[in-house]
């Protein structure tokens, strides 16, 4: 393999992620774009404006550009099959979160021998998120306490013209967001030993949820909550507040909180809040505020370059198959226990 020349990346789905993930290996100086596969022919018109070849066949453009590294962004449920076409041919995969739509689908690609598999929870490589790991297992916070998210906006309605957004399994906000607050958390804060979900549907009248309140309990002893509706007028959203995406609008508060018994930390903004002297704590005594310094990147940038290393054996993917399936087995549980009306104890 040739490390000087561009790491050939093929698109497998380009849809509204997947497009993204087109456009941005094309304007990529350390990988090009070499083909593009999609079942529905309209998305034919991508592939010409990135004047790359479009193929309805995965195992044809596999055969045909022999590409180095391939990006699934296609539903969930055909992530497993996809996966399985790729390592065939041993090309190494980036697929979009959730890694499946069942562990079943999660087990059968962390089975897949000879290929290395990232998992696109992007988030992962954003210097905020990655920032906040640090000061969290810094010890900075001292124990940690409790931990509280918001997941608040409103989805527009041309989003739910896609007929598959509209219906379980895959559709609703737990499978196609949340996941990414799932995943932080036990990114930032260790292994969740619990869920307990609620959900509501009352706005939309859809199949599936559109607002949830989901109580979690940690392996380290902390509690946690994750509020999260797409149907409500709120500024309170990791998409709107971190402004890592340009088609949300922008606005600067924060969404995450992270509480210990030392200090305790608000996100993106990165607040740190400690007493000012440790001998003298408690509500009566004023709390300083201090302002981490992060220098922002684009983590789908970030994670495309990742991406490039991994398939060069540079470096090991940042979310392999196991640690997705982890992330997804969390998500799962939150939908079963919405739907059983109980806490659901994770293994």
């Amino acid at each position: 393999m040739n490390d000087s020349k561009p790491v050939r990346l093929a698109v497998v789905g380009v849809g509204l992620i997947g497009s993204k993930h087109a456009n941005l290996v094309n304007a990529q100086k350390n990988c090009s774009l070499v083909g593009i596969c999609d079942l529905n022919p309209g998305q034919k018109e991508i592939a010409e404006e990135l004047q790359v070849p479009f193929y309805s066949n995965l195992e044809n453009m596999l055969e045909c550009e022999q590409p180095e590294g391939v990006i699934i962004a296609t539903p969930n449920g055909s992530h497993a099959h996809l996966a399985e076409v790729c390592a065939k041919h041993l090309v190494p995969i980036l697929i979009e979160k959730p890694i499946a739509d069942s562990i079943e689908g999660a087990e059968k690609i962390s089975k897949l021998e000879g290929m290395q598999v990232l998992v696109g929870h992007h988030r992962r490589h954003n210097p905020l998120i990655q920032k906040t790991r640090d000061i969290v297992q810094s010890g900075v916070l001292g124990q940690l306490v409790a931990i509280s998210m918001m997941w608040t906006l409103l989805k527009p309605a041309d989003y739910f013209q896609v007929d598959w957004r509209c219906k379980l399994p895959d559709g609703g906000p737990t499978l196609i967001n949340l996941i990414h607050e799932l995943d932080i958390l036990r990114f930032v804060c260790g292994e969740i030993r619990q869920v307990y979900a609620q959900s509501a549907s009352s706005i939309r009248n859809l199949e599936v949820e559109d607002s949830l309140a989901i109580t979690l309990s940690f392996n380290s002893g902390a509690v946690g909550s994750v509020l999260a509706s797409d149907t409500t007028s709120s500024p309170w959203s990791y998409e709107m507040n971190t402004g890592e995406n340009p088609y949300y609008s922008h606005i600067g508060e924060n969404c995450y909180h992270f509480l210990g018994t030392l200090g305790s930390f608000s996100f993106p903004r990165m607040e740190l809040w400690r007493y000012p002297n440790q001998r003298e704590k408690g509500w009566q005594h004023p709390l300083e505020k201090s302002i981490q310094k992060v220098v922002r990147e684009d983590p789908l940038k970030k994670q495309l370059e990742h991406f490039c290393q991994v398939i060069r054996d540079k470096e090991t993917p940042l979310i392999d198959s196991q640690d997705g399936k982890r992330s997804l087995a969390v998500a799962l549980a939150v939908l079963d226990s919405i739907k059983k009306g109980e806490p659901i104890l994770l293994s």
